[in-house]
């Protein structure tokens, strides 16, 4: 397909949405961001799909059929990356979708965890997200076509997370900067849409650490292949946040009744125990 056409995608609104032409998906070699640059694909949207690994990045390539699939090795946990990632994306034509999906997360306590590691969280789920953000925005604020921002955070967004600090910390903060944006741009051709998925069936758990959880937790796990196709309806419907799955929509809209105190605690019974080993964080 043309980057130059437009595609045309019926919601279950039973309205007709204007697509965007061409998508940045960073995180794209595994997970949920594999599971966007295909149901993308699938709306016959190109791609310029990112992470760490080239050759699991050119392994979802295939997988997304009918449209043109660039690829950008790129490490967002490294200061300056997304400025680098940006003007390479943009090279070959302007970006009308861009997925902020790259992160990664520990389940330990804080004080057993390298700093360096930590540096690495707050560079990847925060720093280098608001600077892709704010590179979309600039190519976008005086544009007339539409244009799509969509920020992955977590229901870890809704309470503070014990023996996940940091990462529920990033998440909250990816929650509220996308929710004031897109309050900012409402009225806009320009759309800022959060998605805020509970536990989800990729290698993050085994990465983080994680993996001891209660039922509770394990009975609202979704694929990435559902949590994907709620993302990306609900970016192109235009919403503000939305939480995936029944169970964890009942439990981020039940959590405001709780104390902070008690809420954080509850956290701590549906998550377990960490194991053992910290095992090394995977390129994604």
């Amino acid at each position: 397909m043309s980057t130059h056409e437009s595609v045309e995608a019926n919601m279950s609104t039973n309205t007709t949405v204007k697509m965007a032409k061409r998508a940045l998906v960073t995180g794209a070699s595994s997970g949920i961001g594999a599971a966007i640059a295909r149901e993308l694909a699938a709306l016959g949207i190109d791609l310029v799909l990112t992470a760490r690994r080239r050759a699991a990045l050119e392994a979802v390539a295939a997988s997304c059929k009918g449209v043109k699939v660039e690829i950008v090795t790129a490490d967002l946990g490294k200061p300056d990356a997304a400025h680098a990632l940006w003007a390479a994306a943009t090279a070959s034509g302007p970006i009308d979708i861009l997925i902020n999906n790259a992160g990664f997360g520990y389940f330990r306590r804080f004080d057993e965890v390298d700093w360096a590691r930590d540096a690495e969280l707050v560079q990847l789920n925060m720093t280098s997200l608001v600077a892709l953000a704010r590179c979309f925005v600039d190519a976008h604020r005086a544009g007339t076509t539409p244009a799509h921002m969509l920020n992955i955070a977590s229901t870890g967004a809704y309470q503070s997370v014990p023996n996940m600090a940091l990462y529920a910390a990033s998440k909250a903060f990816v929650r509220n900067f996308s929710e004031a944006l897109h309050d900012e741009y409402r009225g806009t051709p320009l759309s800022v849409t959060c998605i805020c998925p509970g536990g989800t069936e990729t290698a993050f758990h085994a990465a983080s650490g994680g993996g001891d959880y209660s039922w509770i937790a394990n009975a609202s796990t979704k694929s990435a292949e559902f949590v994907a196709h709620a993302a990306v309806r609900a970016m192109l419907a235009g919403k503000r946040t939305v939480v995936p799955g029944l169970f964890n929509q009942l439990s981020t809209f039940g959590v405001r009744f709780l104390s902070r105190r008690v809420a954080s605690k509850v956290a701590t019974q549906v998550l377990g125990k960490p194991r053992l080993a910290l095992p090394v964080r995977s390129a994604t």
